[in-house]
């Protein structure tokens, strides 16, 4: 199945960061993150996530924290990946 990979756009708002992007109702979203730079590992953070996703975790000043959304068939097969956003922590 060829589809576009899934879009993500990042905003920064009084809850965390807030992660949009568009959802078809069969597919599954797995929103994963890595904090700290290219050394630190990806984690997934949530599962058949839905928009908006807004991501609560504080973090020390200064760090980089990074995004990509893992686009999953309703049968759990990869169908793509989004771009990576990213911010530092204030």
């Amino acid at each position: 199945m060829a589809t576009s990979p899934v879009a993500i756009e990042l905003l920064l708002v009084p809850q965390g960061r807030q992660l949009n992007f568009a959802k078809e109702l069969l597919e599954i979203i797995d929103i994963c993150r890595r904090a700290g730079g290219e050394s630190a590992p990806w984690e997934l953070v949530a599962h058949n996530a839905r928009s908006p996703f807004v991501d609560t975790r504080n973090f020390p000043a200064g760090t980089l924290i990074e995004y990509y959304a893992q686009h999953l068939s309703q049968h759990g097969q990869e169908v793509g990946r989004s771009n990576v956003v990213s911010t530092t922590q204030s």
